[in-house]
């Protein structure tokens, strides 16, 4: 009898110890949210935040179209925003108008709105490092415009914007929330995220608006001070070591335009005293691949193979030094040359250079050295000039 009762008890206490489903999600209560925009609001310190969902019954099966379309052609994503004093308030307006619980645990993409990331994107940075659904990995980017209209953006190729604003973000320089973050608390040294904008296409198509990533944001702390332009754009590439697999055209003698594409580009930077002031060089060293050829320069001579190479390092150099003259001016280290004097020279950056840094940028002494090379041609074309 006791055995029994011992028994008992035991299985008993042993029931407290099974889990349960008590915090259980079903599929069917949650809406994932795929990318995430942030706008300022039409009042003073208001936010909008808006959020792209997919919606699976209008993807694939039998009826669905290609990217951009769904079955019968309905969208297959929804897009929609309330707006909140703050981006948690802004969430929760949000989740009132939702059927489904908003989970951000499968966000791959933030986008900020050009005029908020302007005044300062520090709340946006600080939600996504401590809301424990979102991930660090998440790309982060700035919009031409309100982000909520990018959301909306159509793609060719992607059934969803947010999809295909990932894919363009990996093929720029591939910035995610985690990257900006540790750049703001490198000490001398400014983060730069790809700038996402709608373009317009030469083709007559069923929409006439395109996604468009090739230019940058460059911010100082965590505003935004200005937006590259092309030229400054390449310089971009350049320093981050992001230029493999890209292209790179210049003039040859105005006798026609040379493309390259850069198969190896590597960019180092020393330091020296020059009158007490630090200096820097930056070097890179880069390899490209003849792809066209229109002046018809024969590369089998030396000569012009010669003022060929130096023809491409007079561009590469001409884009790093429009980046840095723009920079330098705004106070933004997109380099970081703030911060190898904090790693390599502490006491005197802590002693000398930090509390003025920003100042001495403008007046620092920067040599940018290119060490070219054309490792192959494609095809030198119908003919050929020495």
């Amino acid at each position: 009898m006791k055995r029994r009762t011992f028994i008992l008890i035991l299985l008993t206490a042993l029931t407290f110890l099974l889990t349960s489903c008590w915090d259980r999600r079903e599929i069917n209560d949650m809406a994932f949210v795929i990318a995430t925009g942030f706008d300022k609001g039409s009042e003073p310190g208001t936010i909008v935040s808006s959020v792209q969902v997919p919606l699976i019954s209008a993807m694939g099966g039998a009826g669905s179209s290609g990217g951009g379309g769904g079955t019968s052609g309905a969208s297959p994503y929804f897009v929609d925003g309330a707006e909140g004093r703050n981006v948690r308030e802004s969430n929760m307006n949000l989740q009132q108008r939702m059927s489904r619980n908003l989970y951000f645990a499968h966000r791959r993409v933030v986008v900020i709105g050009e005029d908020l990331a302007k005044a300062g994107m520090k709340e946006i940075l600080n939600l996504i490092l401590i809301e424990p659904q979102s991930r660090l990995s998440t790309f982060l980017l700035m919009s031409k415009g309100k982000a909520s209209e990018m959301l909306n953006t159509p793609s060719q190729f992607e059934k969803l914007p947010g999809e295909a604003i990932r894919e363009m973000a990996k093929n720029s320089i591939g910035v995610n929330a985690n990257d900006v973050l540790q750049e703001m608390q490198s000490p001398g040294l400014e983060p730069i995220i790809p700038v996402v904008e709608k373009g317009s296409t030469h083709i007559k198509t069923e929409t006439s608006s395109k996604m468009l990533m090739n230019r940058f944001a460059v911010l100082k702390d965590d505003k935004v001070r200005f937006t590259t332009n092309e030229e400054e754009s390449g310089g971009v590439l350049w320093i981050r070591n992001k230029m493999r697999d890209k292209s790179i055209t210049f003039p040859y003698k105005n006798e026609g335009e040379i493309s390259l594409k850069i198969i190896q580009g590597n960019m180092r930077k020393k330091m020296k005293m020059v009158r007490g002031r630090p200096s820097f060089t930056i070097t890179v060293n880069t390899t490209g691949i003849l792809m066209e050829n229109e002046p018809y320069v024969n590369l089998e001579h030396a000569e012009s193979y010669q003022k060929m190479i130096q023809e491409f390092e007079k561009a590469v150099k001409k884009q790093i030094t429009a980046l840095l003259k723009h920079a330098h001016a705004e106070g933004s280290d997109v380099v970081g040359f703030g911060y190898y004097l904090y790693r390599n020279h502490n006491r005197s950056w802590e002693k000398e250079w930090q509390k003025d840094w920003r100042e001495r940028l403008k007046d620092l002494e920067v040599t940018v050295n290119v060490e070219g090379d054309i490792q192959r041609m494609t095809n030198i074309g119908l003919k050929s000039k020495e």
